[in-house]
């Protein structure tokens, strides 16, 4: 099923398709947000609108699957990329990989004679999420008075409705809204031909270069040209991060769920030791936080190297 759903679609051409689409759609959102924002338009857009534009990988590519194969393409695309009987053992990967790096750091600071922060940091918890959401989908002063705005209300209501919206939140901004993109449809079209490992290299710069938000052009606009390493510094995350969800990616036979489990696991927890427990106070750097993603992908590498090394014939889908 898989061979007949995306053979069609994944030659390398089409993946440069889909890369200018997914780049182009974004850029349709953050750029005139950021432009209102710099220049103090009168016009306002709402800021659900860059929110969106963070979905254009998802978007692009059910878009030209759609193009390509119809809905019965997509049927089948999807059918592929919702398949959850996977085995336990990738779910474990999945969700457990992220909070098992967050504890190691934790840990390697308590043997350095940092020890973690209290648990009562988190009596205010609810504030927290709701603070983080607030700082999270707005860019300068005007507040969101549509769906994003009552999420942030519903989080400041109590410890299970903030927990509820940061999981939500790490799910959809990353795993939902770029998964079927990156690797439902780019990676498929970048194997052929390559070693795993080499295509989830090619990936994780096409990643992080597509990282250019509202504050990246904000800054582009305001001539603050420190703007231009953001999407360099995303790359940073985006290769090991990448190295990892493929290696998943791969072995579940190109199911997305547990790569969408991963991507929000991933963004739970890097949310939480960042920016949640302690507010303003990281509990760990994101330096920090990116070494620890380059050792679980060269761990990655080792444990899965029979299938992050093999070649995948040119015509031929993994």
């Amino acid at each position: 099923m898989a061979e007949a759903v995306l053979r069609p679609i994944s030659t390398r051409r089409r993946v440069g398709v889909f890369y200018l689409l997914a780049t182009l759609l974004a850029w349709a959102g953050w750029i005139p947000y950021a432009a209102q924002q710099a220049w103090g338009l009168g016009w306002r857009i709402p800021v659900e609108v860059p929110v969106l534009a963070q979905y254009s990988p998802t978007i692009a590519a059910l878009a030209l699957i759609t193009m390509d194969g119809g809905i019965a393409g997509l049927g089948r695309f999807l059918g592929t990329a919702l398949e959850w009987r996977v085995g336990p053992r990738w779910y474990a990967v999945a969700l457990f990989t992220a909070p098992t790096m967050g504890a190691a750091l934790i840990g390697l600071h308590a043997l350095l004679g940092t020890p973690p922060p209290s648990l009562l940091a988190l009596r205010d918890w609810p504030d927290h999420v709701a603070n983080f959401v607030q700082s999270s989908i707005q860019l300068g002063p005007n507040t969101s008075v549509g769906p994003l705005g009552a999420l942030k209300g519903w989080a400041a209501s109590g410890a299970l409705q903030a927990t509820l919206v940061i999981l939500g939140l790490a799910i959809a901004n990353g795993g939902i809204s770029e998964e079927a993109g990156w690797r439902g449809y780019a990676l498929p079209g970048l194997l052929p031909g390559r070693r795993a490992l080499v295509a989830a290299l090619w990936l994780g710069v096409m990643w992080g270069l597509w990282h250019t938000g509202p504050n990246f052009w904000l800054g582009v606009f305001q001539s603050r040209w420190s703007v231009l390493s953001i999407p360099i510094e995303y790359c940073l995350g985006t290769l090991p991060l990448s190295v990892l969800i493929c290696w998943v990616f791969i072995n579940v036979r190109r199911s997305l769920l547990p790569g969408i489990l991963f991507h929000g696991s991933y963004n739970a927890t890097f949310f939480f030791l960042t920016a949640l427990w302690t507010p303003g106070k990281p509990v760990v750097s994101l330096l920090e936080w990116v070494g620890a993603t380059i050792v679980a992908a060269l761990l990655a590498i080792f444990i899965g190297r029979r299938t992050l090394f093999a070649r995948v014939p040119r015509n031929e889908q993994p």
